[in-house]
């Protein structure tokens, strides 16, 4: 049923559809080919839309595909990447934990360093009392020493030395 409308048209390929209006019995298309235009018949529309619906179908089977694809690639990388964030989360909490134990130990430190300053405080404080109070008793000892006769004291150790010669040369025997 398709008649030749026109002749010696280039060879490029274009399809326009054109609807009828309702009460109309057939939809006429226009197919432009190397063979000119044509009218197709009913049958012959139905033929051209279930092959554009196969063409379509494919399309949407292949997006379909390539969207599974790139779901099942996310879903790889995550199973990657999640274990080793979990694995670095965690050694940064051990590494926390650890920072938290020397921050404890340096406090307890600080602490001791400042009672032993205390402690030192306190001990220079009782070395001057002990030198303020002694400082008497130091007076009157090197007055006492400096008051001894060096000279009779010399002659008693020699004396005494002249009397334990004998006596010892007597007990040698």
């Amino acid at each position: 049923m398709a008649e030749n409308i026109g002749t010696n048209l280039p060879e490029t390929k274009t399809e326009i559809t054109v609807e009828a209006p309702k009460d109309a019995e057939t939809v006429v298309a226009v197919n432009t080919t190397k063979k000119g235009l044509l009218a197709l018949s009913d049958r012959e529309l139905l033929i051209e839309l279930v092959k554009e619906q196969k063409k379509a179908s494919r399309r949407s089977l292949i997006s379909a595909i390539a969207l599974v694809a790139i779901c099942l690639i996310f879903a790889g990388a995550i199973l990657i990447i999640v274990p080793k964030i979990v694995s670095t989360l965690n050694n940064a909490y051990k590494a926390i934990d650890s920072v938290q134990t020397v921050v404890a130990n340096a406090d307890k430190a600080i602490t001791s360093v400042e009672q032993s300053l205390t402690g030192i405080d306190e001990m220079v404080k009782n070395v001057d009392k002990v030198v303020v109070d002694n400082s008497e008793a130091v007076t009157k000892t090197v007055e006492k020493v400096s008051n001894i006769d060096i000279a009779a004291l010399n002659k008693s150790i020699k004396d005494l030395a002249d009397i334990i010669e004998p006596l010892a040369k007597f007990f040698r025997r």
